[in-house]
Order: C-alpha cells, then structure tokens, then sequence
C-alpha cells in the first residue's frame, strides 16, 4: 500500500510520527508531503515542515519525504499519480479531494474537532462527507461532536465513518526514559518538577482582557488600558496587578515552597517573557516532535499547570496529574469560537476530573498557589484508568497500529465502524 502523510507544519509529526513508524515497520511505501506555501507566515515560519530533510528519523525505514506548494500543487500532483490513501491530522481538503481518488482518513488531534471559529459547523460537516474514514480517540468524542454541532446533522456520518483507535501519538511515550531525560536537561535526580506552560500571550485571541489586563507587564499600564479600553468589570484585577506576570512569580513560589524545580515548555510563536525566562529553571520550547518534547517532560514531572491546554491529556496518560488555571471563556475570546464549549471545569470534562485533572479559577492562582502543595493534586491510579479510557480509549501503546488497521480497511473496502 502506498501511502502518504501531510505535514502542513512541524508538529504534525508529534500525532503522525508513531504511524508512520508502524506503517513502514508493516512494509507499505510510505510518503510524507510536506506543505512547503505561503500560508503559515502568520507563524513567521517557525513551524514550517521545512525542506525533506528536516523529517524525522525513524526506526523501522525511511519514508520518501516530498514538498508540495499548497492545495492546487497536491491536487495537480495527486490527478496524475495518486497514493492509495492519505492520513491527515485536517479535515479533507475539497480541491485535492475533487482532483484525486485517494482513500482519506482524517485523524482527531487534542479538542479540534470540537472548537474553532466561523464556518466550524460547515467545515466538518464538509470533513465527514469528504473523508472516507475519521479516527478518533474513543467514542466519547463522537458524542461531544454531535453536541457541539447540534444542527447539522452529523450522527449518520459519524456512525457510518468515525473508529475509536486511540491516541497515536502518546505511544511513544513507553520508549521514554525518564533517567535520560532529566541527565539530558539537566534536571537532578531526586526532586519533583512541576511543568508549567505559559498562558500564550502572542497566539491566543487578543480579547480585551488580554490586551488589557492579562498581558500588560504593570500595574500602572493594566490600570491605563482597563480605564480607557475596559472591560470595567476588571478593574479590581487591573488596580490588584493581577497579570501574567504575578502568575510566573506565584509559581516560583509553588516550587520553592515544595522543594520543585520550574520547567517551562513554551512554543515558538509564543516566546517565554523576560520575568518568566528569569524565574524557571529550565525553559525549552519544541526541540523535539518525535518524540514530542513535552512527552519528554511529562516523563519527569510530579505536576502539569496549564491554561485549559489540551496537554491535560497527555499529562492524564502519562500518569502526571494536571492543574488548570482557568480564566473565563468569555475572557478567552468571542462565542464563535466555541471556547465555552471546550474550556470549562464542568465536572467530568477533561479539564476537571479530580484524581487526574484539577480546575481552578485563575483569580485564585495569586494567593492560592502560596498556599497550594503538591499533595493538593494528587494522582489516583483508577480516576486515572477511567480518565484515559473515557477520552483517550487505550494505553497499551498500541493506538498507531490501530489508526493503520484502519486505514489497510479503507483501502481494501470494508466497513468502519465504531467499536461496541
């Protein structure tokens, strides 16, 4: 079977490299097309695939790593001389799917599925017609779908297309050595980590609480901004100093006072401020994305803290319990974007499962973490258990053999369906 990858941006290797490792250990002729376009300018380049030579390696082979320059470039290629079936991490493209016959299988990646702005509702249901198969973590997600997007109709398509495999990407984690890891960053055997990952000052939405109350590095310059642009409603934040800023110090404090070291994980297009680069002991943003280098910290760390980051997830699978300071949704962005329907402590949602992930406002980060310890959130083996088979499905490590399982059934014609 000739099959091939789209790698739109660099971390699209952190979901598909455990698949392709796993296709090429199975023997098919494995491509990994890297998008090459324009596009990602407003990422300033830092996550583009790059040339084909700056793919990974793997262990089992060597795919043919091939750059293609956006939509109509593929579609023309693909017209000519088509794989037998594309995995893709995005829905499928409607010119290079009008242009190709290609099996498609459009692959779940963190909460995307379930949030996004505009046309999402159109966008997907346009995702589930074109694509021949869609893999999922566990079932759970198809229903979050459904409910997310109420008026269009999904379930017919999503019984009919959508396999609950698993994550694919956490299954490199069980080739993680936790021993290694910290001898190669430095971190001293014997004393906790906690794994903090900054609220992302320059990607996120620029609602009005960020550009005025969140991100101004003073109090002075938070009082200005809430006085002239509002919200009012935050100016006993702006007159208090609550920022961004007394967060990092908060969680110096964290660590101090439970005897942890202060590892920050931060991404390109959103560079680690002065006052955080200052207060952490160890600060790297994606060195690696096979494997993922924030599975690489999660290996050594006793506690993830986050701003509603999808990585609560990983941290859930790896075994690290997970901390969620929360800001409102409406302070995240507009409705549109759906982040009321992603980013909420509603018990029983990812980001509130106690025994594996905790929620808690963010205006009672400031003093609450002088307060908190890490016996404060603490890991339950079976919360845990339960957590990853409601959300991930498996962790046997095994989740890429699935996906391709998957994809082998496409090519050959069966059905998919999901499991009992």
């Amino acid at each position: 079977m000739r099959l091939a990858f789209l790698i739109v941006r660099k971390n699209y290797y952190r979901l598909l490299g455990p698949v392709v490792e796993e296709a090429l250990a199975r023997g098919h002729a494995v491509e990994c097309w890297h998008d090459v376009s324009a596009p990602l300018a407003w990422e300033k380049g830092a996550q583009s695939p790059g040339s084909p030579h700056d793919a990974p390696s793997f262990r089992a082979g060597a795919p043919a790593v091939k750059a293609f320059g956006g939509s109509a470039d593929l579609a023309e290629r693909w017209r000519v001389d088509p794989p037998d079936a594309v995995v893709s991490i995005d829905a499928p493209d409607p010119e290079v799917r009008a242009a190709a016959k290609v099996r498609w299988v459009w692959a779940q990646y963190g909460a995307e599925v379930l949030y996004s702005y505009g046309t999402a509702g159109e966008r997907t249901q346009r995702g589930l017609f074109d694509a021949d198969a869609v893999a999922l973590y566990s079932d759970h997600w198809r229903t979050r779908i459904e409910e997310r997007f109420p008026d269009f109709g999904l379930r017919a398509s999503l019984r009919e297309k959508a396999s609950a495999v698993g994550a694919a990407e956490l299954d490199v984690l069980q080739r993680v050595d936790p021993a290694e890891v910290r001898r190669r960053f430095g971190l001293p055997a014997g004393r906790p980590v906690v794994l903090y990952l900054p609220f992302p000052l320059g990607s996120n939405v620029q609602a009005k609480w960020l550009r005025n109350v969140h991100a101004p590095p003073t109090r002075i310059e938070q009082m200005v901004r809430t006085a002239v642009a509002g919200p009012r409603e935050y100016w006993a934040d702006a007159r208090r100093g609550r920022n961004d800023w007394r967060v990092v110090e908060a969680m110096r404090v964290f660590c101090d006072a439970n005897g942890a070291l202060l590892a920050m994980k931060y991404r390109a297009k959103d560079p680690l401020p002065r006052y955080a680069a200052r207060a952490a002991d160890l600060m790297l943003d994606d060195v690696s994305h096979c494997p993922p280098t924030i599975l690489e910290l999660l290996a050594v760390s006793a506690l993830c803290v986050h701003y509603y980051s999808t990585a609560v997830l990983e941290a859930a699978f790896a075994g690290v319990p997970s901390l969620c300071l929360a800001p409102r949704a409406s302070e995240l962005g507009p409705p549109e974007y759906g982040f009321d329907f992603v980013h909420n402590g509603r018990p029983g949602w990812i980001y509130n499962a106690p025994g594996v992930a905790y929620w808690r406002p963010l205006v009672e980060a400031f003093d609450g973490l002088a307060r908190w310890k890490l016996g404060d959130f603490p890991l339950d083996p079976g919360a845990r258990r339960a957590y990853v088979e409601r959300f991930l499905g498996w962790d046997d490590g095994r989740s890429s053999a699935r996906l391709v399982d998957l994809v082998e059934r496409v090519v050959a014609g069966s059905e998919v369906h999901l499991r009992p």
